[in-house]
């Protein structure tokens, strides 16, 4: 997991703790998220039953448009 992914998945998860519905929309826009994508992410990170950052990292990277982590596995 890369320092990007970290501080996504930390910021969610305090716009989530606060319940900010639109900061967390606005924050995927900012990420370049496309819409469809936006809302499966957002419903699944909601159906955690504990939103730490480990956890929605994880659903991050199972969204992930980067191929960095990829790209180093040579």
């Amino acid at each position: 997991m890369n320092a990007l992914i970290e501080f996504e998945a930390g910021r969610f998860a305090d716009l989530f703790e606060r319940n900010d519905t639109l900061g967390i929309h606005m924050f995927m826009e900012h990420m370049n998220i496309p819409l469809d994508v936006q809302d499966k992410l957002y419903n699944e990170i909601s159906s955690l039953a504990k939103k730490d950052q480990r956890s929605i990292a994880q659903i991050i990277e199972t969204y992930g448009q980067s191929l960095l982590s990829e790209r180093l596995a040579y």
